[in-house]
């Protein structure tokens, strides 16, 4: 009853905000613990790495699973094994019932920072690395693998998680990391955010051991990691990883990552999909020039983020700086190029701003009609954009611009005109993307 009392307790402190880190803590026993409800004698027998993916059918599944003297062996035994001693162990009431999903292992993470869970980087790796070697099944059928690492030594870390954290990386991480890598022979994508500081101690590792990964057709690679580019020689799709870290600058040494990326795709003579941010510093024309000159035989490209440094917003209409066409004329070199995408219209420097960046400015008397005119400037913007696209890259089949996609016209296979959502309709359009009332919310700042 005490045990029933404390976890409802910490699930209530979990709705209140701004939690403290000792909260935040112990809400990642909450699961730990109700699964010690059902048997208080023994801990967990599902590895950790297979809760952590979330599967539908596990989550639905947990308590019969944990019921099993050997939770471990029942999921993680081959298929196609012909010994099966351990799953043969198991009483036929509990495992007649559970017939495991072909793509329980489709994928995979290891991520110690995501909501809900907080633990120390180095050695949560360690474990899920561990418990997946340990798991032929896994190895053998997972498709996508993150890996998402976040090392405890900033300030701001709870302390007992810079306790528990290791220095430096563990030697015995890199070669885990090697071996587990290896054995996932069917492994597709495979997204590696590790910071910056640390990945040069993987590079180092990987190519002393010559680490080939002829599986892998889709990478994303954080700032510093492009090491893998030449790791995966069949790779198909090649797109920057790690999310805002990708905009935290140089090397310590002043080297550009983002310019290392794209000279790293020129060991990929498979490659068809390349996309990057273009960070802090945008997509320059050197940059651009250098995707031409290494990986000449695109088929899809994304210049997402600014045409040039970003820039704040000013109120004004600053005018067309022509960096837009300047760029498209550049990559009309790229004979095989037939899809690009381009980020918003208020980066490609064509007047538009974007709006003020605070939610603020749309609130109260007449913030809705103000949201509609800025969204009116922002979709102008991007028909100009796209006439410009057009006009310079006719062998485009398609294109898209801050993610919304052209309906292209082509006559004698080139394109001729590009119409949008709200091509012809736009008051109509502006109603729907920007309603009068939507939410309770929208009606309550309304009133202010």
């Amino acid at each position: 009853m005490k045990l029933v009392v404390f976890i409802l307790l910490i699930t209530t402190t979990m709705a209140v905000p701004y939690l403290s880190s000792i909260q935040t803590w112990l809400a990642s026993f909450q699961q730990p613990l109700k699964s010690l409800i059902d048997n208080p004698l023994r801990r967990s027998t599902i590895p950790q790495f297979i809760l952590d993916a979330r599967h539908p059918w596990i989550l639905a599944n947990q308590r019969k699973l944990e019921r099993l003297p050997n939770a471990e062996a029942f999921l993680c035994s081959n298929p196609d094994s012909d010994s099966k001693e351990e799953t043969e162990k198991e009483p036929q009431t509990c495992t007649t019932e559970l017939e495991i999903p072909s793509d329980i292992f489709d994928n995979l993470e290891i991520d110690n920072n995501r909501a809900g869970i907080s633990r120390p980087g180095w050695p949560n790796a360690l474990e899920r690395l561990g418990e997946m070697k340990r798991c032929q099944r896994a190895l053998n059928q997972v498709k996508t693998l993150e890996v998402d690492i976040f090392v405890h030594r900033e300030k701001y870390s709870a302390q007992y998680l810079k306790i528990l954290e290791h220095f430096e990386t563990p030697e015995a991480l890199l070669t885990l990391f090697g071996d587990v890598l290896e054995s996932m022979t069917n492994l597709e994508t495979l997204k590696w955010k590790i910071p910056k500081e640390y990945t040069h101690s993987f590079e180092e590792a990987f190519t002393a051991r010559n680490l080939s990964l002829p599986s892998i057709k889709h990478l994303e690679p954080g700032p510093s990691s492009h090491y893998l580019v030449s790791m995966c020689p069949n790779l198909e799709r090649l797109e920057n990883g790690g999310g805002f870290m990708w905009y935290h600058g140089y090397m310590p040494d002043g080297r550009d990552w983002a310019m290392m990326l794209i000279q790293a795709a020129t060991s990929t003579p498979k490659l068809k999909r390349f996309a990057m941010v273009g960070g802090h510093d945008g997509w320059t024309p050197e940059r651009i020039s250098e995707v031409v000159k290494c990986i000449p035989q695109i088929e899809s490209l994304g210049l997402l983020g600014s045409l040039g440094r970003w820039h704040d917003y000013t109120g004004y209409d600053t005018g067309d700086s022509g960096k837009l066409k300047v760029a498209l004329e550049i990559l009309s070199e790229l004979q095989n190029l037939t899809h690009l995408d381009l980020g918003p219209s208020s980066d490609l420097d064509r007047g538009f701003d974007g709006g003020p960046g605070c939610g603020n400015a749309y609130f109260g008397k007449g913030g809705r009609k103000y949201l509609r005119q800025v969204t009116r400037q922002g979709a102008e913007a991007t028909e100009k954009g796209g006439n410009i696209v057009v006009e310079t890259l006719p062998r485009l089949k398609s294109f898209t611009i801050g993610g919304t996609k052209a309906n292209v016209t082509r006559v004698e296979d080139k394109m001729v005109n590009a119409t949008w959502p709200w091509t012809g309709r736009m008051d109509e359009w502006l109603m729907e993307v920007v309603p009068e009332r939507s939410e309770l919310w929208d009606v309550e700042y309304d009133r202010m």
